[in-house]
């Protein structure tokens, strides 16, 4: 992870664990992170410094090409939970798609910008386990300077 990666992992701290959805309080109780690979951990010291501060822990049982694997553990054992998830960008548009969401609705062209590093993706659930498409959006986090709009 970069220093500037480090800076936006510690900045999460405090993010998550003040996390607001339309004045509502969403502190994520779960956390999913893409399994450790041979060249990067990133997604993984991406959410250290919240789980540490949450007191979670972060599952990496899945990796970049298990987005199905993933969105069915969800729908199985995490119903109601404020679940994060920090993905790889080349394999969230699969993510998204696994967990019933288009791609296309939040990313441009369907595809996560390689250089875009502040964007969060909220996706909501009614309790059967479907997408509400009126309470899912992108948003820019702006926790550092110089982030995107």
């Amino acid at each position: 992870i970069s220093p500037l990666g480090e800076k936006r992992a510690e900045a999460y701290k405090n993010y998550f664990l003040n996390f607001t959805v339309d004045t509502r309080q969403r502190e994520p109780n779960v956390i999913f992170a893409a399994k450790d690979s041979k060249k990067s951990h990133r997604p993984r010291l991406t959410m250290e410094p919240f789980a540490k501060a949450a007191q979670l822990k972060i599952d990496t049982r899945f990796g970049n090409n298990q987005s199905a694997d993933l969105a069915a553990d969800l729908r199985a054992n995490q119903q109601g939970k404020v679940i994060l998830i920090c993905w790889r960008h080349p394999y969230i548009p699969a993510l998204l798609s696994a967990l019933g969401a288009n791609p296309e609705t939040f990313l441009p062209s369907g595809k996560w910008p390689g250089k875009v590093f502040n964007w969060i993706i909220l996706l909501s659930f009614d309790q059967d386990g479907h997408l509400i498409p009126s309470s899912s959006r992108r948003t820019n986090e702006h926790l550092l300077p110089g982030d995107s709009q």
